[in-house]
This record gives structure tokens, C-alpha cells and sequence, in this order.
């Protein structure tokens, strides 16, 4: 009975896609085989070094800590995502091995790689309000967020999304079991006995959370913008020296554009995977093995694809916006260099 239910769901899903099983195929090989492991590998890297120059830069202010959070969960992220690459890979799927890596994929990488994807999210929003805060408080900010609050929201943050995973690691376990379909017993996901109740809630949450913290994201970036703005504004009528009101000017400027560029960043690279995310409670069939799975699939390589571009490229803009970011990557690396080319 199982088998002939199985193969009613696959002829099911088989029906009305919108892209073919090859189609398919290589589109999610070309996005994760080739995009996600290059800014992988690159954002491995990239967020090794942030959480070096942060970690050497002090723990004594809110916006470091915020920043080497930022750091470890996009690395976490992207570690994730490369083991859920190999295991995407034609090649390892096609190899002679006692497993299913579509199944194993799930459960040991993607899932992972979308609760840190999350975690960097919330984060980037918790940021942009601090930074809101700091414009419309200037004199009581420090109050307001130490490092010590500053740390136990990271932490809460952390755990909020950690959590999250627990029903999807409820309702699954890895065990030896039977495919018919080839004929062999191979290493793949079980469902237990908690199956029916826990199945589901993680990707609920998940939709949940992002939803709030890419909401929160946009209108914390507009409010600050605009309270950015009108200080501009204020400082350039009350200032009588021009030259002081141009550099004021200048400041504020520089401010606002690295807000409209890491949030424009992080806005554009995750605005797909909440669109679909959200289009997957409307549109019915747009599921694993729904009508429209192919869709499915394809449509998260390329998110998939954008969040590990945007939590690859963190270096880059730091070392681009921020003189101190430089000052301190210089110190620890160029000098380093510099330092053992003369000795040998």
C-alpha cells in the first residue's frame, strides 16, 4: 500500500509542472554547485577574517558585538550551505554510496543554513534600530543598550531561531530503511511517532520570524534615513560656519549610504525567499511533493543562491564603508605580510 501511495504522489507531483525534471536538474546545479559554493567558500573566508578584525577591534561596544554576531552566523550559514552543496552535487548523488543525499540534505544542511540565514536577518533589523535609537536618543543610548544588553539580545536571538529547529529534528531521525524503487536499503530520513504533530512547525516559525525581522528591517532603514535627514537639515540651518555645516553635512551623508547599502543588500538577497515563503501558504501544490515541486525546488536554489551572496560580501562593504574596519584589517594582515617578507 505504501509503494502504490508513494507512486501516486510522484505521479501527482509529475503533473502540471511548471519546469522538467532536467530543467530542474540544471538550474539547481548551476546554482548550488557553482554560485553558493564560490560565495561560500569566499564568505568563509570573508567572515573568518570580520570575526578576527572585531574580536581584535573590542567587545566593549554594542555595535562591535552586533557585528561579530553578524560574523558567526553568516559564517554558520555558510558552512552549512557548502555541506548541503556537496550533497546537491549530480555527482554525489549519482556515486555508488549508502545513502540518500536529497533526503540527508534536508536535515543536516538546509535547515541549518535557513535558521542562521534567519539569525543574520533579525540581527541586521536589531542593528538598524539600535542605529535609530542613536539618532533619536543620542545622550541616553549608552544607557539604553550596553554591551551586556546588547549581548543577551544577540543571545536571545540565537536561541529564538536554535529552537526553532528542534520540531524538524523531532518529527525526522536517520535510519537504514527500504526504497523500492531501487531496490536497496540505504541511509534516509524516518519519520517518528511525534511525525503528524511536529511536521511542519519549523517551517512555519521560520516563515514567521522572517517575516517580522525583514518588516521591522524596512522600517527601521526608512526611519533612520529620514531622521538622518532631517538633522542634516536642522544642522545646515542652525550652523553659522559653512564649513562646519558642510562637513556635518558630509557625515550625515555618509551615514545614511551605508545604511541604504547594507540594508539594500540584505532587502533585494532574502526578498525572494519571503515572497515564495509566503507564496507557499497561498499558492496550492507549491510544495516538496506538491504539484508544482519542481517550482518548489528551483525557486530556493536561487534563494538560496542570493543569501549566501549577501552574507559573502560583508567584507567587502565593511572594508569600504568603514575607516576603522580598515585601520584594523591593515594591522593584522597587511603589516603581518609586510613584516614577514622582510624578515625572509
Amino acid at each position: 500500500m505504501s509503494c502504490l501511495n508513494n507512486n501516486k504522489i510522484s505521479h501527482q507531483a509529475s503533473e502540471g509542472q511548471s519546469f522538467s525534471e532536467q530543467a530542474r536538474v540544471i538550474i539547481e546545479t548551476v546554482n548550488y554547485v557553482f554560485l553558493c559554493n564560490i560565495f561560500a567558500l569566499f564568505g568563509i573566508v570573508g567572515n573568518n577574517i570580520n570575526i578576527i578584525v572585531f574580536y581584535k577591534q573590542g567587545l566593549t561596544s554594542s555595535i562591535n558585538i552586533s557585528f561579530l554576531s553578524l560574523a558567526i552566523s553568516d559564517l554558520c550559514s555558510l558552512v552549512a550551505l557548502l555541506w548541503f552543496n556537496v550533497l546537491a552535487n549530480p555527482l554525489f548523488k549519482n556515486a555508488d554510496i549508502p545513502m540518500v543525499p536529497s533526503e540527508f540534505e534536508h536535515l543536516t544542511g538546509g535547515s541549518p543554513h535557513s535558521s542562521f540565514a534567519r539569525i543574520t536577518c533579525m540581527i541586521t533589523a536589531y542593528v538598524t534600530a539600535e542605529r535609530c535609537l542613536c539618532i533619536t536618543l543620542p545622550l541616553k543610548i549608552k544607557q539604553i543598550i550596553t554591551p551586556r544588553r546588547a549581548a543577551l539580545i544577540i543571545c536571545f536571538i540565537y536561541i529564538l531561531h536554535i529552537t526553532a529547529l528542534v520540531p524538524e529534528y523531532v518529527a525526522f531521525y536517520i535510519d537504514w530503511k527500504f526504497y523500492p524503487e531501487t531496490n536497496k536499503t540505504l541511509l534516509g530520513l524516518v519519520p517518528t511517532a511525534l511525525y503528524d504533530k511536529a511536521s511542519g512547525i519549523t517551517f512555519l516559525l521560520f516563515g514567521v520570524y522572517i517575516l517580522v525581522s525583514f518588516s521591522a528591517l524596512i522600517i527601521f532603514t526608512i526611519t533612520l534615513i529620514v531622521k538622518l535627514r532631517q538633522k542634516t537639515k536642522w544642522r545646515k540651518e542652525s550652523t553659522h560656519d559653512n564649513k562646519q555645516s558642510e562637513t556635518l553635512s558630509s557625515r550625515d551623508q555618509k551615514s545614511i549610504n551605508m545604511v541604504i547599502v547594507i540594508a539594500s543588500f540584505l532587502i533585494v538577497c532574502y526578498m525572494p525567499a519571503v515572497v515564495f515563503g509566503v507564496a507557499v501558504y497561498i499558492v496550492p501544490g507549491l510544495y516538496v511533493v506538491g504539484k508544482y515541486s519542481n517550482l518548489f525546488f528551483v525557486t530556493w536554489s536561487f534563494a538560496f543562491a542570493l543569501d549566501s551572496f549577501n552574507s559573502s560580501v560583508s567584507i567587502l562593504l565593511y572594508n569600504k564603508m568603514s575607516s576603522k574596519y580598515r585601520t584594523t584589517f591593515h594591522d593584522l594582515f597587511l603589516v603581518c605580510s609586510s613584516s614577514k617578507r622582510q624578515e625572509t
